[in-house]
């Protein structure tokens, strides 16, 4: 684990640099930092460079021959985060982000004799934000791998809680009040069934991006080169890339595929909260164990606590992500008239959403490592309810056509003590034949679990 040893991160103010650097691996870093942005615009650059060299009336003039493609290649496999700060020095200078890159890219080509004379192909036809849309769309693509990949691991680890408990009755709560009793396996695999769907949806959403121009209708591209069907060949490029073409833009992509991922990953991190909230539930009422990690410190005062510190961590986490979400999707999906850059600050957030969503999962599965079922606790309380009886009661009187029914189990039972004694009177005198008497007498409350244990071993 990396540790928080040096100013950058003692002094940070964000705790995604700060506190929870060493969480943060260096594959989040690489993609959402300054760094990943910047090396992102790079790569879009050079793409689109050599895929104008390829283009029919563009070749004859800046014809790329194979060792000067493998030269702007290596402009970008070989970069580093000191060439990231060179770019940065040069935008201090000329205060904007993107044109910094293209004068970078100059100053490599004036390198080069060959392509000395090819740098004017540099950004060619191409706006800022027709490089920073697709950069951004390819952060994202990334990011979702990363999410989905978390996220698959993480439904697997619920899994095997399912797997294991499949048939463990439980008392189940609703309105925090003891209800029909289920399995846990049941209740984890509502949890699972809920992140795979989720998962899926996430997955299949298309990643658009757009490449044509000013204000989205290839006005330098058609004056210079009419002949080029600029529409159909951007499309071959963004495919190229791995993006799909949003054909009808502004000045700005759109951003209705970004808002509707990021509101998936709202969903998903809401799951992710109502489970973290559960697990807490269940270890309050002591139906789930923690164990005593020896060097750990539950409280500053009260020495015996073992607090579910990991799942209270991902809870506030998820909040926050739930927060920006919920913000930045709001925003990216107006823009006034052709373009203003207020997108522009909102969308450099979105690393913050993927750094807040990795150490929440990491949080709840480390806290998934150190928790067990307390059966005893578990067992006590499902055989001592037997209160819980009164729904097969009246259900079995109702098929039997007795009337009034609920209402004189409800005047038996509603906020009274009922052991099994009372329960069996309460049968006795509830007008059913012996047949139906003797199903129920037979009747435990871990017993009436209906299809919870085929529900949870169920394959979806």
């Amino acid at each position: 684990m990396k540790k928080i040893n040096n100013d950058f991160t003692i002094k940070a103010i964000s705790p995604i640099d700060g506190r929870y650097s060493s969480q943060i691996n260096e594959e989040i870093n690489n993609i959402n930092s300054e760094y990943g942005l910047i090396k992102k615009r790079l790569f879009v650059e050079i793409e689109w460079l050599l895929f104008l060299a390829s283009l029919p009336g563009i070749k004859n003039k800046f014809s790329i021959n194979k060792v000067e493609k493998n030269f702007i290649k290596n402009i970008y496999s070989k970069f580093s985060t000191k060439d990231a700060l060179k770019i940065k020095s040069i935008e201090e200078k000329i205060n904007h982000d993107v044109k910094s890159i293209e004068y970078y890219l100059i100053e490599k080509f004036n390198s080069n004799k060959s392509l000395k004379n090819k740098k004017e192909l540099i950004h060619f036809c191409a706006t800022s934000e027709d490089i920073n849309n697709i950069s951004y769309a390819l952060m994202f693509k990334e990011n979702k791998i990363l999410l989905i990949k978390e996220l698959n691991k993480l439904i697997k680890e619920i899994n095997f809680l399912v797997k294991k408990h499949s048939n463990t009755p439980m008392l189940s709560r609703t309105h925090g009040q003891k209800a029909s009793p289920t399995t846990f396996g049941k209740e984890m695999k509502v949890f699972s069934s809920r992140l795979k769907k989720q998962m899926g949806n996430i997955d299949k959403r298309k990643i658009y991006a757009k490449m044509n121009g000013a204000v989205g209708n290839y006005n330098a591209h058609n004056f210079v080169l009419p002949n080029i069907k600029w529409d159909q060949e951007t499309k071959k490029f963004l495919k190229k890339i791995g993006l799909y073409q949003n054909e009808y833009t502004t000045q700005i992509e759109n951003h209705d595929w970004l808002a509707e991922s990021l509101n998936d990953i709202i969903i998903i991190s809401g799951i992710l909260l109502d489970f973290s909230k559960d697990i807490w539930i269940y270890i309050m009422l002591d139906y789930i164990k923690q164990k005593n990690i020896s060097s750990e410190v539950g409280s500053s005062t009260m020495p015996h606590k073992v607090n579910p510190i990991n799942f209270e961590n991902a809870e506030g986490n998820l909040e926050i992500l739930i927060g920006i979400c919920q913000t930045v999707s709001k925003k990216i999906i107006s823009s006034r008239l052709q373009r203003d850059l207020s997108d522009s600050t909102v969308l450099r957030n979105i690393g913050l959403i993927f750094a807040y969503y990795h150490i929440s999962v990491t949080s709840i599965q480390k806290g998934m490592r150190k928790i067990d079922l307390n059966l005893d606790k578990i067992n006590y309380d499902i055989d001592s309810s037997w209160e819980i009886l009164a729904e097969p009661i009246q259900t079995i009187m109702r098929y039997y056509k007795i009337p009034n029914s609920y209402d004189l189990i409800k005047k038996a039972t509603r906020g009274k003590p009922i052991d099994q004694n009372s329960l069996i009177k309460i049968i006795e005198n509830s007008g059913l034949d012996n047949i139906a008497k003797e199903k129920l007498l037979k009747l435990k409350p871990r017993d009436y679990i209906g299809l919870a244990k085929k529900l949870a071993l169920k394959k979806i």
